[in-house]
Formats: structure tokens, C-alpha cells, sequence
């Protein structure tokens, strides 16, 4: 068997950071099987502390989950047995059940599977724990950026959106670490604007790391895709925003789309890091943004909570502002398809999170 089919790879970063099409790039490859949607077997399971000795059960709770909130019907019996096989040899652990549904994700190809999953840079080491032979890659963009965008393209209320401030600063936190700490060979760390204005160069840089054949011809518009088998669409379409067709109109948005005291707080708890990975501060960050502020932090306890936080510890958080895991919380192109899956969901967790 090729030894890169046992080294999976898994792709994270802040959202609106550029995941996403880097994901339908990679997606693209002839030796990979990697899409958006994908299990989320971190924020699901691991993070609910949900046994392993459970795997039927996380079984049955992610197949009823992906099917209803994508259409994706995976072959449970398969999945079991090829666990089953797995605990023989191994023992019972979440990698064997992990793998297991990834595989089947992809039709059980054969090819080596991916996964995304967007605010999971403190499961990095995990995900190396498990697979030994896997690969990371973590992207982060100016958060200036990512800020200007999540305002523009969410569907959090209020001020909520500034919670990206806080969820960049500990992503690149992360990203300093790990460029020390993780192997190599292990660990990629990738800018989105190096992806956007350099695409080419990027992605052979990319497909190097991966150690996979770099062809030039996958890697325009037309070839990217977002989704799972019949059910994907081109990254255009999908995305909104992934190609402009100003190169341009992906950098330095915030200039625009931000006001002096959104910049100015970004800048303001972000200096360093921003500087650390080069990106310019801006005149903003000499605004004096405190009174905006205390009234912001006077409206909405979770932007106040991140806030002190961070002056207590100085870091960031790794955290949606709403619970992804609470259908109530999922995002569909209706409300009402929203009312469905969510009872459709919960019905699926309820022995799991009882």
C-alpha cells in the first residue's frame, strides 16, 4: 500500500481566512480526497469527550448528521467493521474510528483523505499524535482582513463579529509556536495572500510539503470545487468572494470596510503578532478607540469577556462566538430548513451528550 494513504491531512485556520479554497485546491488533486463539508471529528466528538468504547454510537450520530445537513449517506456497516478490524490490531482508540469515517466519507477510495476544519489549530499536535505520518497545514491572513470580512458574511449578531480579533491573535500565537516546535515536515504554515497573489508558487510549495506531483493545469477556477461528489460546485460560486477578479480586491479590504475604531482595536491587541508575521500596521492604531469601546463591552458580555481575558493573560481564544455543535446555531439557506435539520440533529446526539 502507498505509504502516503496512511499520512491524512488536515487543513485549519480562523474562518474567512482563505480554508476554504485552499481546501478546493488541494481537493483537486488526482491523489487526494479532501472537501468542504467534512465530519468534524475534533468538535464533535473529541471535544465531548465522547469514549471511544462509544464508536457505534459516534458512528450512527455523524452519519445522521452529514446526511442531514448535506445529503452524504455513509455506509455505516462498513465503517464498523473496518473499526472492528482496526480494534482487533490496535486496540480501540479515535484514530482507528476517526479514519474509519473519513475513509468512508470518500467512497473508500483508496486515495489519502483530508479534512478541514476551521478553529482547530490547538488539535494540531493531536492530529500528529494519531497519525504519526500526517500532515498540517495552517493558514492565517491579515486579520484587519478576516475582521472585514466575518462582519460582512455572518450570521452572529450584534457586535459579535469582533470576536475575530480575538480568534487571529491566537491562531497566530499558535502559528509562532509550532514554527518552532512541530517538525518540518509535519507542520505547513501558509499566508493567504502568499495563496491568492502567488497561487502557482504557493500551491508547488504546498504539494512539495505534501509530497505530492505538482500540475500546473488543476490549479485554475474552473478546476476548484466545494463539496462532496455530485453534490460539488465550482469555489466560485460557492464562495462569493474566493476569485475576484481584482486580485487586489482580497487585500487590504479592511481599509475600507472597517472603521477607525475597528482597525484601531484590532491593532491594538494584534500589534505584535502582526508585526511578527509583517503585516503594516496602519495610522488607526494611534486612534483613541476607548470610549467605543467600553460601549461595546457595555452591550455584549462575550466581546467584554474576550476583552478582559485577554488583558488578564494576553491571549486570544479558539472559539465560536455561538456553539457549532447546537443545531439551533446551523446556518442553511432558510430559516425553516434550519427548524428541520436542527430537530433532525439533536435527535442524533441525544445518547451521546446524555
Amino acid at each position: 500500500m502507498n505509504h502516503k494513504v496512511n499520512s491524512p491531512v488536515f487543513i485549519t485556520g480562523v474562518y474567512r481566512s482563505g480554508t476554504t479554497i485552499l481546501t478546493g485546491i488541494l481537493g483537486a488533486h488526482e491523489e487526494l480526497d479532501i472537501s468542504h463539508p467534512s465530519v468534524q471529528y475534533f468538535r464533535y466528538i473529541l471535544k465531548k469527550n465522547i469514549s471511544p468504547h462509544d464508536y457505534k454510537e459516534i458512528v450512527h450520530s455523524v452519519s445522521e448528521r452529514v446526511n442531514l445537513r448535506y445529503g452524504i449517506k455513509l455506509n455505516i456497516e462498513r465503517i464498523i467493521s473496518d473499526i472492528n478490524v482496526g480494534i482487533s490490531i490496535e486496540g480501540i482508540c479515535h484514530k482507528i474510528i476517526y479514519d474509519s469515517i473519513m475513509r468512508s466519507l470518500y467512497l473508500n477510495s483508496g486515495k489519502r483523505w483530508g479534512e478541514k476544519s476551521l478553529l482547530e489549530w490547538t488539535n494540531i499536535p493531536t492530529f500528529l499524535e494519531m497519525f504519526p505520518k500526517g500532515k498540517t497545514i495552517h493558514i492565517i491572513r491579515d486579520p484587519r482582513d478576516v475582521l472585514a470580512s466575518y462582519k460582512n458574511m455572518t450570521y452572529e449578531t450584534g457586535d459579535k463579529y469582533l470576536d475575530a480579533v480575538f480568534n487571529c491573535l491566537d491562531s497566530m500565537q499558535h502559528a509562532k509556536k509550532y514554527i518552532s516546535s512541530l517538525p518540518k515536515e509535519q507542520y505547513c504554515l501558509v499566508y493567504f495572500e502568499d495563496l491568492i497573489s502567488n497561487r502557482i508558487r504557493e500551491v508547488e510549495r504546498i504539494c512539495s510539503f505534501l509530497e505530492i506531483g505538482f500540475d500546473k493545469s488543476l490549479y485554475k477556477e474552473d478546476k476548484i470545487k466545494e463539496g462532496v461528489g455530485e453534490g460539488s460546485v465550482n469555489l466560485t460560486t460557492a464562495s462569493h468572494s474566493s476569485f475576484p477578479e481584482d486580485i487586489g480586491n482580497s487585500f487590504k479590504r479592511w481599509d475600507t470596510k472597517l472603521s477607525k475604531n475597528e482597525i484601531s482595536f484590532t491593532e491594538s491587541i494584534l500589534s505584535t503578532m502582526m508585526s511578527e508575521f509583517e503585516y503594516e500596521l496602519s495610522q488607526s492604531s494611534k486612534n483613541n478607540h476607548i470610549a467605543w469601546l467600553e460601549k461595546i463591552m457595555s452591550d455584549n458580555a462575550l466581546i467584554k469577556k474576550r476583552f478582559i481575558n485577554f488583558l488578564k493573560t494576553g491571549k486570544g481564544v479558539e472559539e465560536f462566538p455561538s456553539d457549532p455543535t447546537d443545531p439551533k446555531n446551523w446556518s442553511t439557506s432558510t430559516k425553516e430548513q434550519g427548524k428541520v435539520q436542527g430537530k433532525g440533529a439533536a435527535a442524533a446526539y441525544k445518547k451521546l451528550n446524555t
